[in-house]
């Protein structure tokens, strides 16, 4: 039997605070679409499945749009557009030229959606993930899979990724990682020398989607992951690879994504937040905006300086757990927190000057 077998390995590290880092992502409230033309019509549809891949962008979630009274709330899609803009793309070998729907949207009218639904906020730093590909197939055998040797798949992939907001990387596969992972290592599933080999990138994880395509047209695979001591496992099937793929990545997306996301509470709690090590006024510019672009966040207040600490109070809704965890993320702040400090409602640490 002929078949197409492709092994997909994310790399990524879910919810370990003091040693996963995250990357800001841009771009959340905005969605491009393919549409067939530039009539009314398509405009309209056009619009509204931009809204859906926004939505479901910052909830991380892929059934976001079956949530009960969603469906009815975004019927009239103007409420929430700010503005609309069209797109062209090469045409392929072989293919019209395609057209792209830009669409913008406003955050107000999005976040009083998502607060008054109360779905599922994702925080826009999130983990980078390490992409890792190799392809078995019958006539060239097994190989690693790269934007040179496979730039069809690529493509696609990175439409996926760039459709649920998460930052990647692909390998260089330069010497240095043909040294340090195989082929035969990477299709054996060999975690140790995945994880040897990915440490060079300095990405957070990892996660493997393996699938093959059947002579009658078929995709079939699972994809697995290891995260925070955990691991998890599904299979996966479709009616081609194009389809096989993007359900595995909705699925596994899902699943990291559930491991950062918050309900918006309709009241804040208020919490002492002690920052050390600001030694100057440049620092404390920082720390305030690094603070303030946090979506758990609502407000902040400064009330008191000694020496180089800093004391504030945050109105922050998510919860002190997910909060600590933003912050450790972001790369500038080192957890300084006793636990019966934690209990008291106070969060201490060292600010990380650049």
């Amino acid at each position: 039997m002929k078949r197409t077998l492709i092994l997909v390995f994310t790399l990524f590290c879910i919810y370990v605070p003091t040693e996963v880092t995250a990357e800001e992502v841009s771009g959340l409230y905005s969605g491009l679409v393919f549409v067939p033309d530039q009539s009314e019509q398509s405009r309209k549809l056009g619009v509204r499945d931009a809204l859906s891949q926004v939505l479901i962008k910052l909830t991380g979630n892929s059934n976001i749009m079956q949530v009960p009274g969603i469906q009815q709330a975004v019927t009239n899609t103007d409420n929430y557009v700010a503005g609309v803009g069209y797109k062209g793309f090469p045409r392929e070998q072989g293919d019209s030229l395609k057209t792209g729907l830009q669409v913008s949207f406003s955050r107000q009218a999005i976040d009083h959606l998502i607060r008054w639904g109360q779905l599922p906020v994702l925080p826009s730093d999130r983990p980078k993930l390490l992409i890792w590909i190799v392809r078995d197939d019958p006539e060239t055998g097994r190989q690693f899979v790269s934007k040179q040797t496979q730039p069809a798949f690529t493509q696609q992939f990175d439409s996926l990724m760039q459709n649920r907001g998460m930052p990647y990387k692909l390998p260089a596969f330069d010497l240095e990682d043909q040294l340090s992972l195989s082929v035969n290592e990477a299709w054996g599933l060999q975690e140790k020398a995945i994880e040897a080999a990915s440490q060079r990138y300095a990405t957070d994880g990892w996660m493997l989607l393996r699938f093959f395509t059947t002579t009658t047209g078929e995709a079939r695979g699972s994809w697995m992951y290891r995260a925070a001591g955990l691991r998890g496992f599904n299979d996966v099937r479709a009616e081609n690879s194009e389809l096989l793929v993007s359900q595995a990545v909705n699925d596994w997306v899902d699943s990291l994504s559930a491991q950062f996301t918050y309900i918006p509470q309709a009241d804040t709690s208020e919490l002492v937040v002690q920052i050390n090590k600001v030694d100057s006024y440049v620092d404390y510019q920082a720390v305030l905006s690094q603070l303030q672009k946090l979506e758990l966040v609502q407000s902040l207040n400064v009330f008191a300086v000694k020496g180089d600490k800093l004391f504030l109070t945050l109105d922050i809704e998510g919860g002190v757990d997910l909060l600590k965890s933003a912050l450790v993320r972001s790369g500038r702040l080192a957890n300084q927190t006793s636990e019966a400090a934690r209990f008291s409602g106070k969060l201490e640490f060292d600010w990380i000057s650049k």
